[in-house]
């Protein structure tokens, strides 16, 4: 299985809920069946899978931090409650209300898929210790997988925009 990066849009209102009731995100995070969370919550999801740390490394040039908005993949946003009652996976999720939403967007849109080749090293993403650990195979396919999974995420995020539309991340 592994960790994955799981993103999910909700009406701003829901999301500020769940901001202010993090008790609530639990239900996300703890099986239930999409017909069983509340319609504002069952915006349209992408899952990511395991490109996550790979797309946040390649946007910002760190493991773990970089300059907002393009580390809003792991660290855009609210933090929903705190990271011993409310660890959906592996930590809190994160929430991106419709402002943080539209500059992550346009932010994403302005990176191109020759930048991103250009930043692609797989020598560097292993000594960063990029998840997953595949960085170190001669494999082609790799930078093609970034690639799709940067398409991937800036659809979902523009359709966001366009709605008006908040957007739930969490690692899980």
């Amino acid at each position: 299985m592994g960790m994955t990066c799981e993103l999910r849009q909700l009406s701003p209102a829901y999301a500020q809920k769940l901001l202010q009731e993090p008790d609530e995100v639990l239900l996300y995070y703890d099986e239930a069946s999409e017909d069983e969370l509340p319609e504002e919550a069952q915006g349209e999801s992408l899952d990511l899978d395991k490109a996550w740390h790979g797309l946040h490394y390649l946007l910002t040039g760190t493991a773990w931090g970089g300059e907002a908005p393009l580390n809003s993949l792991l660290l855009g946003g609210e933090q929903v409650g705190n990271e011993e009652e409310h660890d959906v996976g592996y930590g809190p999720a994160r929430i991106l209300l419709p402002p943080q939403v539209a500059a992550f967007a346009q932010a994403l849109a302005t990176v191109s898929q020759s930048e991103i080749s250009k930043r692609f090293n797989p020598l560097e993403m292993t000594n960063f210790d990029i998840y997953p650990s595949v960085w170190n195979r001669e494999d082609e396919e790799l930078e093609d997988w970034m690639q799709d999974s940067l398409v991937e995420l800036k659809g979902f995020l523009q359709r966001a925009v366009a709605k008006k539309q908040a957007v739930i991340v969490a690692i899980v």
